[in-house]
């Protein structure tokens, strides 16, 4: 019996677990026989590159502090690689999916974003949460020590 070998199918998952627009464009060129071989994903290529842009969206606001989540049409052009055209419509698809909530400025061509849909995390993300989270509890110990020196002459 012929073994036929899929891994190239394996990195293709990992790929979409990290959210690597990128590895995507990368691997579909370097596996451009493997893909056509496989007609569930030629019939689906415009279905899976908008998939690794929503997972991409969702990875970029996962690593943007909550506090800084109104991104310009052009950042989120540059880092999903997408037409600025293509922006504002990628954020209403991942609005309607309930994967991210938030507001479009046309006018200011921004987005504000609300909330982020939780994802599993691998460990470079949990190390990337775990900085975030000591980020907020440094700054909340300086708020209670700012609170508490001013409000000594109060008691």
């Amino acid at each position: 019996s012929s073994r036929v070998n899929f891994s190239w199918l394996a990195q293709l998952l990992r790929i979409f677990h990290q959210s690597d627009v990128s590895a995507f464009v990368s691997f579909c060129e370097t596996h451009q026989e493997q893909f056509a071989s496989q007609p569930a994903l030629v019939a689906r290529l415009d279905f899976l590159k908008e998939k690794i842009a929503l997972l991409a969206l969702m990875n970029l606001l996962f690593q943007t502090p909550s506090h800084a989540r109104t991104l310009p049409f052009q950042l989120i052009a540059i880092r999903l690689q997408l037409p600025l055209d293509a922006v504002e419509w990628l954020a209403m698809r991942a609005m309607a999916l309930g994967l991210v909530r938030g507001k479009i400025d046309q006018v200011n061509a921004t987005i504000h974003f609300d909330w982020v849909q939780p994802r599993v995390l691998d460990h470079s993300q949990i190390n990337h949460l775990i900085l975030q989270l000591d980020a907020v509890s440094d700054k909340s110990k300086s708020a209670f020590s700012l609170l508490a020196d001013h409000t000594v002459d109060l008691i």
